[in-house]
């Protein structure tokens, strides 16, 4: 059985894996903890993981934002990672339910996400857990990431 709940800081270790395996590379330790830490007491990101068998499988993250163009708060999904060896087992679709469920609790008028262009399988999962493409998104990087 999975159990979706929101993360706790002990979580913190196997979020940085299931992130660090959907980015392909490492990110740096430190700079992770501190983001980790400061969203995770956080009134505007909610953390969310999926449990089984006391194992941390999937981690979902939605950041909400008072936005003009919206004309109220709009929420966004950042994070969202399943582990490889169970995936296409509903667990993605169970975060994104939890997380366009506190969207909504929130008072959220729209909830986003982004993908990678070459993820195609997630841009079919996304469209299959109702989503649709209205957006075209372009990227900058500003700072190179240290990834020790």
């Amino acid at each position: 059985m999975i159990l979706i709940r929101q993360a706790i800081q002990s979580d913190e270790r196997s979020v940085y894996d299931l992130i660090t395996t959907l980015m392909g590379f490492p990110l740096g330790w430190k700079s992770f903890h501190d983001v980790f830490v400061r969203n995770l007491h956080s009134k505007s990101v909610l953390y969310y993981v999926a449990e089984s068998d006391g194992a941390i499988v999937g981690f979902g993250s939605l950041h909400i934002e008072l936005l003009l163009h919206h004309v109220g708060l709009a929420g966004e999904i950042q994070e969202l990672v399943v582990h490889e060896t169970v995936r296409s087992k509903g667990i993605g679709a169970e975060l994104v339910s939890r997380l366009i469920e506190e969207a909504e609790k929130r008072g959220c008028v729209s909830i986003e996400v982004t993908t990678r262009k070459r993820w195609v399988d997630a841009q079919r999962f996304y469209e299959r857990v109702g989503f649709k493409q209205t957006h075209v998104n372009f990227t900058k990087a500003l700072i190179t990431q240290d990834i020790s």
